[in-house]
């Protein structure tokens, strides 16, 4: 498995790199079912998580790596980020808040990223991006608008199945 978890730099990265971008703190935890779909449809394919809720199976099977060069975790997720645009696809799954909580702003980060590139979108029409959202998830309509006001002909998902199945078929197109 090619899974990489926050703080880890993987030097050589030699194949596709899909980023799972999307809620971690109030929500269900997605990733596991995210990581189990990708690796299920092609093996070799990278994947970044920055979540680290994640079955212990997946956590000892992680990649090893220099911990020592990214100091924060958003160091990390952005140096990903950025790699994932360059060499595979972003993935954004919104699933609805399983937890709500009144001290915590839900999709906080998410939502920036989704602003973020949105707007690298506009000057850059070949990032690859898959944006899927559970019914119901709040925004959703709106972000949706955003993006096709960018890029008409960009797909929305409302499984997290079929999310992962695209991020996989576009991260393998040359």
């Amino acid at each position: 498995m090619r899974l990489i978890l926050p703080k880890t730099y993987v030097r050589d990265i030699d194949n596709a790199l899909i980023f799972l971008a999307g809620p971690i703190a109030c929500a269900p935890l997605w990733q596991d079912k995210a990581i189990e779909i990708i690796h299920s449809k092609n093996p070799d394919i990278y994947i970044a998580s920055p979540s680290k809720k994640l079955r212990m199976e997946y956590l000892d099977k992680a990649m090893p790596g220099d911990k020592t060069k990214f100091p924060k975790q958003l160091d990390w997720e952005r140096y990903y980020l950025e790699l994932a645009s360059k060499k595979g696809v972003i993935l954004f799954w919104l699933p609805k808040e399983k937890q709500h909580s009144c001290e915590k702003t839900y999709t906080r980060d998410t939502t920036g990223e989704l602003g973020e590139w949105r707007g690298r979108l506009i000057y850059d029409k070949n990032i690859k991006l898959v944006i899927g959202g559970e019914v119901g998830f709040d925004g959703l309509d709106i972000i949706k608008r955003n993006y096709l006001a960018v890029k008409p002909d960009m797909k929305f998902h409302s499984g997290l199945e079929e999310t992962c199945e695209e991020a996989v078929s576009l991260a393998c197109r040359k």
